[in-house]
C-alpha cells in the first residue's frame, strides 16, 4: 500500500468542500438567519445566488436546482453556501488544512444539529481539486499515472478530459482528470496544467441532522483518508517528490 505524505510543501490544491444533502426540506428558510447569529467572530456577509432567483417550487420540482445553493455566506477563512437541501462548506485559499478544517465541518454541523431542521441526512461527501501545473500537454499527461488508448490514438499531448466512478469500501469516488486547464495559484499566478478532481461521496439514511452531526467525525475522518488515497495514487512518484512531501 503506497505510503500517503502527511503533508506538501507545494500545496497544488485550488478548491476543497464538504457537502450534505438531506431530503426534500427547506433548509434555505431558516438555516442562513441562525447562522448568522450563533456563528462566532465577525458577522459574515450574505450574497444570494442566482438560484435564488428561481422560484422554489420550481429549483424543488429541477433535479438539476434541488440541491443548488441560494444563498452564499463569508466567514472567516471559509464559504458557506446553503440551499433547499443541502448547506456547503468550502475553504478560502490557501487550504488552513485538514485538522483545522475538520475541526470546522464539525462544529458547523454540531450548530445546524441544534436548529432542528426537518429532512433526513441523505450524503455527505468530500471534494478536493488540484491543478499540477505543467507548461506543454505531454508533460501534464506525463505527471498523471494513466494511460488511455481511443481507437488507434493513444492519448499523449491531447485536450483531454476524463471522469471514473468507482464503488468502493461503501464510498463513490468519482475522479476527474482534465489535460490542458488554465487556472490562478493562491499566490495569483496564472498556470496551465492538468486538473485532478475527487469527490468522494457517502450515501446515508439518517433520520436527523442532529443525530448525523453527533456521529460524524470517524466517517469524516475515514472519507477523507479514502479521498487523499485515490488522489495520490493518480499521480506518478515523480510528482508527487516535486511537491514537496512530508511523510513524519
Amino acid at each position: 500500500m503506497q505510503k500517503l505524505p502527511l503533508r506538501l510543501e507545494r500545496e497544488p490544491l485550488v478548491d476543497a468542500l464538504f457537502e450534505v444533502r438531506l431530503g426534500p426540506t427547506s433548509l434555505a428558510d431558516i438555516l442562513p438567519g441562525f447562522l448568522f447569529h450563533d456563528l462566532p467572530g465577525p458577522k459574515p456577509q450574505i450574497t444570494r445566488l442566482p438560484a435564488a432567483e428561481v422560484p422554489q417550487p420550481m429549483r424543488a420540482s429541477d433535479p438539476s436546482l434541488q440541491f443548488a445553493p441560494i444563498l452564499r455566506m463569508d466567514w472567516g477563512h471559509y464559504f458557506i453556501s446553503v440551499g433547499d437541501r443541502s448547506v456547503i462548506i468550502s475553504c478560502k485559499l490557501p487550504y488552513p488544512k485538514w485538522p483545522n478544517f475538520k475541526a470546522t465541518i464539525l462544529d458547523l454541523t454540531a450548530r445546524i444539529g441544534k436548529v432542528g431542521a426537518p429532512g433526513k441526512v441523505e450524503r455527505y461527501s468530500l471534494k478536493y481539486v488540484n491543478l499540477i501545473s505543467a507548461p506543454s500537454l505531454a508533460e501534464q499527461v506525463a505527471k498523471i499515472k494513466m494511460s488511455i488508448t481511443l481507437g488507434e490514438v493513444e492519448v499523449k499531448g491531447d485536450h483531454t478530459t476524463l471522469q471514473v466512478r468507482r464503488h468502493e469500501d461503501g464510498i463513490i469516488h468519482l475522479l476527474s482528470v482534465v489535460i490542458g486547464a488554465e487556472g490562478q495559484m493562491p499566490d495569483g499566478k496564472k498556470v496551465s496544467g492538468a486538473v485532478v478532481d475527487v469527490d468522494s461521496i457517502r450515501n446515508v439514511d439518517i433520520a436527523d441532522f442532529a443525530t448525523f452531526a453527533t456521529n460524524l467525525e470517524p466517517g469524516l475522518e475515514q472519507l477523507r483518508q479514502a479521498n487523499k488515497r485515490k488522489f495520490f495514487t493518480c499521480l506518478t512518484q515523480a510528482t508527487i517528490d516535486e511537491m514537496g512531501p512530508v511523510y513524519e
